[in-house]
């Protein structure tokens, strides 16, 4: 992100798999203060507050992405 660039919190849900409820209690807790609303736009630093946090939760979406395709391709070979 560019320096001073401002994210829309609902992007960065999506990216991380978190609900808003679940991320404005983990700022609020951190002392970052957000609306809790989808289009609120968000700092870098508070970005990156979210990010070392909830990485774990974006591994698991893509793993579990990597599974369902492969589900999908094997369904798709027994036709």
């Amino acid at each position: 992100m560019a320096e001073g660039a401002k994210i829309r919190l609902n992007k960065v849900l999506r990216e991380l798999n978190i609900s808003l409820d679940r991320a404005v209690d983990y700022l609020a807790s951190k002392g970052h203060e957000v609306e809790a609303r989808p289009t609120t736009k968000i700092s870098d630093e508070v970005y990156q507050v979210l990010l070392d946090e909830f990485q774990t939760d974006m591994s698991k979406k893509a793993a579990s992405m990597e599974v369902g395709e492969e589900k999908r391709k094997e369904k798709e070979a027994l036709r």
